[in-house]
């Protein structure tokens, strides 16, 4: 492979590192901002969960995306919206602005990930391929597993701003480099651009968000509450009728038809749901109830996030041999325990205790997080490999979305009905629901993976081989 191919793959895995290492790295500093910027949690959460839902519309459309355009001018794009990001976040004198900047960052990263990927499978050599994959699947789960160290570092020693000022430099370099190798034409002809299909899904998508946080801030019985549930049900119900009966699509949700692609599926969302919604409860836990600083709040997630990535090619191994259930089961019991336990131990616990319990989850999260995902692309026909893998990285980003909205409005709910003498109490009272729902939400999963088993009995397994040839 010729150096101008290794450099364009280092310049957007290097963009894409730094988009998603943003992802999380803001969550330490969510209590500094929440006094700053005179905002409550539920507000505070949207520089995450927004984050989060603006990349998943992006990746949404960046297959079309990267038929029509040629790499070279996604790349551009990618940096541009990134460093105007970068800049607009470092300097923001507001809530407001700085949530523009989180969009425009999170545009660049929807928009550079899958443009890595495009890349690789398409200037690598085959004998390489399984080596550049391995890198880009690292830099896409280490990322956001290091942002709250990153974040806690620099939020304790310099200024949570600080976190965005450091990039800016980074991201002219890489575009110095970028700009000049990273090359490759559009596609001769492009598919056509589901523009309904990504409105319904992005309207459907916030508006269930929106909900959620109305109902931390006012209440079921409020009117704005109604109003938003009413429009969410009109825009979930448009969707699948505009799937079912469209002729284009931007995600094949008809792959759901098929109960265990449905079953791994509902396991995945559940994954990524307590993966990145722990992530974001649990510095704003330490810090407002243990009253710990920033760095030691990002400090609790390290080790936890060293062993994951550990973990993670033994158990890709694992799969390789012996099938999903090891993994996948192990998985889910971890999360289950692990997340019952921080429940059990809420109001109790102790730096130490976040620190073990987190790193036991995360070992279970990495064990069989990626199994869910290879075992539901082997159940289906190689054609249709690629909309199971759009599917599952359109799930990842709004479960993790989902995830922080849900777990940071249950706190504002305990926070609202109590006075400001009993915050930090309101915080571990919401905090112990949390980890009562993911345990539910784990158990669910669980129940999911067994359900697997079933229908991959001898019966089954020619209708799979039937589907592969």
């Amino acid at each position: 492979m010729s150096l101008q191919s290794k450099l364009a793959i280092f310049s957007v895995g290097l963009l894409t590192f730094l988009g998603i290492l943003t992802e999380t790295s803001l969550t330490v500093a969510f209590p500094i901002l929440m006094h700053q910027f005179n905002a409550s949690l539920g507000s505070v959460q949207w520089l995450t969960s927004g984050y989060l839902l603006m990349v998943t519309v992006v990746m949404c459309s960046t297959a079309y995306l990267n038929e029509r355009f040629a790499a070279q001018s996604m790349f551009r794009f990618a940096v541009v919206t990134c460093f105007c990001g970068s800049l607009l976040c470092a300097m923001a004198p507001n809530l407001a602005l700085l949530m523009t900047g989180r969009l425009l960052q999170a545009m660049a990263t929807g928009v550079a990930t899958p443009l890595m990927y495009h890349l690789i499978f398409d200037l690598v050599p085959l004998r390489r391929l399984g080596f550049y994959v391995g890198l880009a699947a690292m830099v896409v789960s280490l990322a956001p597993a290091l942002g709250p160290v990153y974040g806690g570092v620099l939020t304790n020693f310099l200024s949570w701003r600080m976190i965005f000022w450091i990039l800016v430099p980074l991201i002219a370099v890489l575009a110095f480099v970028g700009f000049r190798y990273v090359i490759l034409p559009a596609a001769e002809h492009p598919r056509r651009f589901d523009a309904i299909g990504l409105a319904l899904l992005a309207v459907s998508m916030l508006g269930l968000i929106e909900v959620v946080n109305q109902w931390g801030r006012m209440g079921v019985t409020n009117p704005g509450f109604v109003i938003r549930v009413v429009i969410t049900l009109a825009a979930l119900v448009l969707l699948v009728v505009h799937a079912i009966k469209g002729k284009r699509q931007i995600i094949n949700f008809g792959l759901l038809a098929r109960s265990i692609v449905r079953l791994r599926a509902a396991t995945f969302f559940i994954f990524q749901f307590a993966n990145i919604g722990i992530s974001v409860i649990l510095p704003l836990f330490s810090q407002q109830y243990l009253g710990t600083s920033a760095l030691v709040a990002g400090l609790i997630m390290l080790p936890g996030s060293i062993a994951g990535s550990v973990v993670s090619p033994f158990a890709g191994r694992v799969y390789d041999k012996h099938g999903p259930r090891i993994t996948i089961t192990l998985g889910n019991v971890s999360v289950m325990i692990g997340c019952a336990l921080l429940c059990w131990f809420t109001k109790s616990s102790t730096v130490l205790t976040l620190t073990l319990l987190y790193m036991f989850i995360r070992i279970g999260f990495n064990t069989g997080f990626g199994s869910t995902m290879s075992d539901a692309t082997k159940r289906v026909a190689p054609a249709e490999q690629g909309d199971v893998n759009t599917m599952f990285n359109t799930f990842q980003q709004y479960a993790g979305s989902l995830g922080t909205s849900v777990l940071a409005a249950a706190i504002t709910v305990f926070e609202r009905k109590s006075s400001a003498a009993n915050a930090s109490s309101a915080v571990a009272s919401g905090t112990q629901l949390d980890f009562l729902m993911l345990t539910v939400l784990a158990f669910f999963g669980l129940l999911f993976t067994l359900l697997t088993y079933r229908l991959d009995s001898p019966k089954a397994k020619p209708v799979i081989k039937k589907v592969h040839g």
